[in-house]
């Protein structure tokens, strides 16, 4: 029961403010904790404001409540990064447009590879089915005749990914060189099925492309 001063009236425009602050964020986890706090009292109002309460409409709001409670721990969990390595910790850091629930869906896809010698891993013209980050130790690109050396911590392949052609360099790393690498198909599946993501890794993917330009 509600106090006898208190208005079940006042539930409504309280529920209202709460709807309306809600979009005021962009973060997902502040919204929907407000969507639901706004759906919450609109359900305090359908009870206590009538005579009978108005079941159907309740019944609504509450779903509304339940469904946005489960994607806040859903997001909750997805924020939590304590359980990644230090490798993939750095990862991370340098894919800066993800957000950690993107991050962790990419990186379940990802292969590691720890190289002791050399390793080519793209050849100029020639079809690829893998797209790399290096994370660590410099790599050499031939392009056209000409050799150029890079720094870690750039993807190779890049271009192929995006236009799904052939390979424009052949680049090979250096020894004791740490490189990350997803399946072409399998990340196209889960791009297709993520617009966030998907979106996110082309403007990676396109960030990546203009610094090299910048460098050549």
């Amino acid at each position: 029961m509600l106090p006898a001063s208190f208005s079940a009236d006042y539930l409504v425009h309280l529920a209202a403010i709460f709807t309306l602050v809600c979009y005021l964020f962009r973060d997902q986890i502040k919204l929907r904790s407000f969507a639901a706090l706004g759906d919450l009292l609109l359900s305090g109002y359908y009870y206590f404001a009538f005579a009978e309460p108005l079941w159907n409409p309740l019944v609504w709001s509450l779903a509304n409540v339940v469904i946005n409670t489960t994607m806040i721990a859903v997001l909750l969990r997805e924020h939590r990064m304590s359980l990644l390595t230090d490798n993939e910790m750095t990862l991370f850091r340098c894919l800066e447009t993800l957000t950690p629930g993107q991050f962790r869906k990419l990186i379940k896809l990802a292969t590691w590879h720890d190289a002791d010698e050399p390793t080519r891993l793209t050849e100029e013209g020639t079809m690829l089915d893998k797209l790399f980050y290096v994370l660590d130790g410099k790599v050499m690109i031939g392009k056209q005749g000409r050799l150029m050396e890079r720094e870690p911590k750039l993807f190779i392949g890049e271009i192929a990914f995006l236009r799904d052609k052939a390979a424009t360099a052949t680049v090979m790393t250096a020894p004791k060189s740490l490189y990350v690498s997803w399946e072409q198909a399998e990340l196209r599946a889960l791009l297709k099925k993520n617009d966030d993501l998907r979106n996110a890794m082309q403007a990676l993917l396109s960030a990546d492309m203009a610094d090299k330009v910048a460098q050549a």
